[in-house]
């Protein structure tokens, strides 16, 4: 059962002195130490989102899920009715910038899927000496997904304007 591990697990009698460290401090300082190292890397990687290349925002959306997984993890050990609505705050805050910069990377993923099947495609084509009709097809998906790009990033900015206004509820 899962729970053995929690009692009996092999960090519970690990020789190592920062292993035994860690097991000595409370929870509450190990979290908080946790969420504000993820929060400010947050903090630190998203300004320039406008600039960033799409694998620095997808680096940014893995961060922010990290943190909205280690907030959710973390939630008991902040009790109380102000630090529950802040943590809902700053989890929606989260989910926000997530879904954003999800879809930017899905408009990434898809351009280069497009690329590729069209490669692929023009290859074959060529081969048999026939000119190819998806890349018609293609082109428009890949013009669509270019035309959504703008209004993501600024969804995805404004997500993380708001992000940056969120209060810490661990503090």
């Amino acid at each position: 059962m899962p729970w053995h591990w929690i009692e009996t697990g092999d960090w519970t009698r690990n020789p190592d002195h920062s292993a035994g460290m860690l097991r000595e401090r409370p929870v509450a300082a190990v979290a908080v130490e946790q969420l504000r190292r993820r929060w400010k890397k947050i903090l630190k990687n998203g300004k320039p989102l406008a600039e960033s290349d799409p694998q620095g925002r997808h680096r940014l959306r893995i961060r922010a899920k990290n943190l909205r997984y280690a907030a959710e993890f973390f939630a008991t050990v902040f009790p109380g009715k102000k630090c529950t609505r802040r943590r809902k705050d700053f989890v929606a805050r989260l989910e926000q910038l997530q879904d954003a910069l999800g879809d930017l990377n899905d408009i990434a993923v898809n351009g280069k899927v497009s690329e590729e099947l069209i490669d692929a495609e023009q290859t074959a084509a060529n081969q048999r000496g026939e000119r190819t009709k998806k890349a018609f097809a293609v082109g428009r998906l890949s013009g669509h997904e270019e035309a959504r790009i703008a209004p993501v990033l600024d969804q995805a900015e404004q997500a993380y304007a708001c992000f940056t206004k969120s209060k810490p509820f661990w503090e």
